[in-house]
């Protein structure tokens, strides 16, 4: 008996020992190494600038990012409008830390030299490789010198889908990659009648066709010199003749994909989380195609936005943390979360991940070059935007009611549109 309970206290003390080794040295009792990668508690607030409100910034990022450094907290200074950015003083007095913004915004930061550079974190990073990511994120985020300034875990990507049964019935072609929209919207026409819609999207108001050529296109609205309106007749006129006839014909739905997935319209612009729905209730052969371009920059697509850049503010006191924070967001541990999150049709930018979107080939429109090239609603405010928006709609609508010849429409948008603009002036002044 005393042999037994003798064997019994040295095994229990063998273990005893094991235990406390283990955990001196980081392994357990069966040898395997315990995760000493876990990140140490962060026992601080960071202040983040985002134009998301509070809430949406802990349910896409603040809650996931807390989950993986305990302790750490968050000031939140939500914007809820892009423009308080260029406000001097609203960003002065924030403080932030990490900063989020569109990709407008974080042009006017990197140019006003107000964000650090990430290409130090990088380069002496181990996770991070900037390989691995989408080659179109280094060439937008950088600055004239090579510095990268900014990165983006995810990329929005729209397209154009087309139900090929639709097409087939008609006898036509298929749409194709790098058509304009005057190319894209002149196919609709064929499939006007009384059942179906040759084009369904956002941009099918008569007003939205018009402001989508021109900033797709990038013809210029304001003279920076004079500051006054541009309008040029020979862009005008052919995109005010297209419209008066699209509405005519009634080929053209203003809706988000509700007839396309019926089956009743042919086209439909949209991004690509499209793709989870038409899996779900099509029951039609359909195809994607690229967002169309620009003619004279057939290689370039507005389809692809970075609707969410990560950067470090340069005055900040906690820029490694804020990097590390960044580094996880970007990381493979994130991409599931972040997908999860999706309902505007992001994708990953990490390379392994790009090419696909619920088991579909989109490497057709990830591998056109994004548009950062200025564009009309970078000069002109909101506010001037919402009216110049209304008066087109107006006076489009009167074209196609024949109240109006084309150029009589021409006009009278130039005049409408140039007392909108200098009434914005005299009010700012």
């Amino acid at each position: 008996m005393y042999y037994i309970q003798q064997n019994k206290s040295n095994i229990f003390a063998v273990l005893w020992m094991g235990l406390m080794l283990s955990i001196l040295t980081g392994c357990d009792l069966l040898g395997e190494s315990v995760d000493k990668k876990s990140e140490p508690v962060m026992n601080k607030e960071l202040t983040v600038l985002t134009p998301q409100s509070e809430e949406t910034f802990y349910q896409y990022y603040g809650n996931h990012i807390m989950s993986k450094f305990p302790g750490l907290t968050f000031n939140v200074v939500s914007s809820n409008n892009d423009n308080l950015y260029e406000d001097e003083s609203f960003f002065e007095n924030s403080h932030p830390d990490l900063i989020i913004s569109y990709l407008p915004t974080f042009r006017d930061l990197r140019d006003s030299d107000r964000i650090e550079s990430m290409s130090p974190y990088v380069q002496d990073s181990k996770n991070i490789k900037i390989d691995d990511y989408y080659d179109q994120m280094k060439e937008v985020f950088s600055n004239e010198s090579g510095d990268l300034m900014g990165l983006s875990p995810q990329v929005v990507v729209s397209g154009i889908f087309y139900n090929k049964d639709l097409f087939d019935s008609v006898q036509i072609d298929y749409p194709t990659d790098q058509m304009s929209w005057e190319e894209l919207l002149s196919l609709s026409n064929r499939f006007a009648d009384d059942d179906r819609f040759g084009f369904e999207g956002g941009e099918a108001a008569p007003q939205h066709i018009i402001m989508t050529i021109i900033g797709t296109n990038k013809i210029r609205l304001l003279d920076d010199q004079k500051k006054e309106l541009i309008f040029t007749k020979k862009d005008w006129l052919p995109m005010i003749e297209l419209v008066i006839n699209l509405m005519k014909q009634g080929s053209l739905i203003e809706s988000t994909g509700e007839e396309f997935l019926e089956g009743e319209s042919a086209m439909l612009s949209s991004n690509i989380s499209t793709i989870s729905k038409i899996q779900q209730k099509g029951d039609f052969s359909w195809g994607l195609i690229s967002y169309p371009s620009d003619p004279l920059n057939a290689d370039m697509s507005s389809g692809l936005q970075f609707n969410q850049v990560l950067s470090i503010n340069k005055e900040s006191a906690n820029k490694e943390d804020v990097w590390k924070i960044i580094s996880y967001l970007m990381s493979e541990d994130s991409v599931e979360h972040l997908q999860s999150q999706d309902f505007i049709g992001n994708t990953s930018t990490l390379k392994s991940r790009i090419g696909s979107y619920g088991g579909i080939d989109i490497s057709n429109l990830i591998n056109k070059r994004v548009d950062t090239r200025r564009g009309y609603y970078d000069d002109l405010s909101q506010e001037f935007q919402g009216k110049f928006s209304e008066m087109l709609k107006s006076v489009l609508e009167s074209g196609v009611a024949d109240a109006k010849s084309a150029d009589q429409v021409y006009e009278e948008i130039v005049t409408q549109g140039s007392n909108i603009y200098r009434e914005e002036r005299l009010k700012n002044e």
